[in-house]
């Protein structure tokens, strides 16, 4: 007679979506049908570099010699997983690139959406993960593949991602467990039990419907509609759409949702000041690549142009479309009361960047004003729910109106200025290849307080070579890779120095 062997699971869920909950389920469930379960979990690390991994596993009491008791693993095993569960794609990939998704006897649930981690946000360019190569990954190493948008499910009943889960665990069949046994473990629990029995019903079937997903090559994807220009729903909205609908087609969206976001975050005036820059650098763009100098010059001048002083990060704090969006992460009831504690950061130069040009340089150059100044700021953590906080922060919000006269806008369009005279100067000059380039360093304008000095700096060094007549379109693509290698800048300004030192660097396929 063939010994009955232990079930061994691994989960991996972030934090705050009920790892830990839906652990105690699987055991509540297991231990209702008669198995032993044993459970251990590694805690992740905080701010998503990490998920919090638990193993569990199960073996039948009745497969148990009386007085004698399985020594179960404390971790899991390369090649010794029959069932892997993941909270989000990213998740399931790493399931797979620690070895414990298996082709010979793995089956893989996982949700199908998207949580950025903190590696993939602080990445100066693109460091986020194709979502569809992990999936294709996933389907090729796994026995059994079975994925949904859980996030999407877990929203539409209200409920934690952990019910989902559960759901799916329960809908794939992989455990010898009854339906029933995971009802009565959510049951049991007595907490949500409302809408986690029904995310746990719509899980069951998603799972069911669904059934084994293998990995098919992806199939091509339909035409996307072509953008259309909706209506104005003001006198000055419909002057600005009129002053759109000159440029190309293939930048009416890319100029559309800058004009959005500048109107937001300043006036209508502002916007027309973006249009005003943008018309001249259309004029000397040839076309190629659909426009790409007028596009991406207004994709990247709109962000810049939308830099984030202090009256922009109160505006963001305090607009009732953020505490809306607050609410429902935390799944407030209707009524609800709930505290938000917001963490800021000024510096000395962030506060002098809110004064008038002139003083603001008086002030920051002023070392005993500068001292005084820097005794507020720092690290403060504010509840911005309480009404003497949110004053304070609507007021500062307010102060947007003279940011013009501002030392932070004064010092930002003198950037922006030069950058869009190299781009203009290259374009002039017939060096259409130049300019397509020094338009794509906007890319590297970023973040705020240091984050924000050095990118800022980096572009100022590219400009100052382009001004002497030094640089070409591969030096300039070069350097701004090289800028985007690492935080401290060692990368770029050794580049640098190399072009300083007579070696050109070679073309990129981008710039060949």
């Amino acid at each position: 007679m063939t010994k009955q062997r232990t079930i061994n699971m691994v989960v991996a869920a972030l934090g705050g979506e009920g790892g830990g909950v839906f652990t105690n389920w699987v055991i509540d469930v297991a231990n209702s049908e008669g198995w032993l379960c044993q459970s251990t979990f590694l805690a992740g690390v905080a701010q998503r570099t990490g998920a919090t991994i638990y193993y569990l596993e199960m073996y039948p009491r009745g497969d148990i010699p009386e007085g004698e008791r399985p020594v179960m693993s404390l971790f899991p095993a390369q090649g010794d997983i029959d069932v892997a569960i993941a909270s989000e794609v990213a998740e399931a990939g790493r399931m797979v690139q620690r070895g414990f998704v298996t082709p010979d006897r793995t089956t893989l649930i996982a949700s199908d959406h998207r949580v950025y981690g903190i590696t993939e946000k602080i990445n100066l360019g693109d460091g986020t993960i194709d979502p569809a190569a992990v999936q294709a990954i996933a389907g090729r190493y796994a026995r059994d593949y079975i994925h949904f948008d859980m996030a999407a499910l877990a929203k539409a009943h209200n409920a934690v991602i952990s019910a989902v889960m559960l759901g799916a665990l329960a809908g794939s069949g992989v455990l010898p467990f009854r339906r029933e046994s995971f009802i009565a473990a959510i049951e049991a629990s007595g907490k949500a039990v409302k809408t986690n029995l029904a995310a746990f019903n719509a899980s069951y079937q998603a799972a069911q419907a669904r059934g084994v997903q293998q990995f098919e090559p992806a199939k091509a994807a339909e035409p996307a509609a072509g953008f259309a220009l909706p209506q104005a729903h003001s006198p000055e909205g419909e002057q600005l759409l009129a002053r759109l609908r000159v440029f190309p087609e293939n930048c009416h969206e890319v100029l559309y949702r800058g004009l959005l976001k500048l109107v937001d975050y300043q006036d209508y005036a502002y916007a027309g000041q973006y249009l005003d820059e943008l018309e001249d650098i259309h004029e000397r763009d040839d076309g190629a690549g659909d426009h790409q100098l007028t596009r991406e010059t207004a994709r990247y001048l709109a962000l810049w142009m939308c830099f984030e002083d202090i009256p922009r990060v109160a505006q963001l704090k305090t607009r009732a479309s953020r505490m809306d969006k607050v609410r429902d992460e935390v799944k407030a009831e209707p009524g609800q009361l709930f505290d938000v504690t917001e963490f800021f950061r000024p510096r000395v130069e962030e506060v002098c960047g809110m004064l008038p040009a002139g003083l603001g340089r008086a002030v920051q150059s002023s070392r005993p004003a500068s001292a005084v100044i820097g005794r507020f700021t720092g690290g403060k953590k504010l509840r911005t729910n309480t009404i003497g906080v949110f004053l304070v922060l609507r007021i500062l919000a307010g102060l947007r109106r003279w940011r013009r006269r501002s030392l932070a806008y004064a010092e930002e369009h003198a950037l922006i200025g030069r950058w869009l005279q190299a781009i203009r100067r290259a374009a002039q000059g017939d060096d259409l290849d130049l300019a397509r380039e020094l338009a794509e360093c906007g890319r590297l304008v970023k973040g705020y307080g240091d984050t924000r000095a050095r990118t800022s700096a980096q572009v100022a060094d590219i400009l100052a070579r382009a001004e002497q007549g030094g640089a070409s379109a591969a030096a300039v693509a070069h350097w701004r890779e090289t800028a985007f290698a690492d935080d401290d800048g060692v990368a770029f300004r050794q580049s640098l120095a190399a072009s300083s030192a007579g070696s050109e660097p070679k073309a990129s396929n981008r710039a060949a």
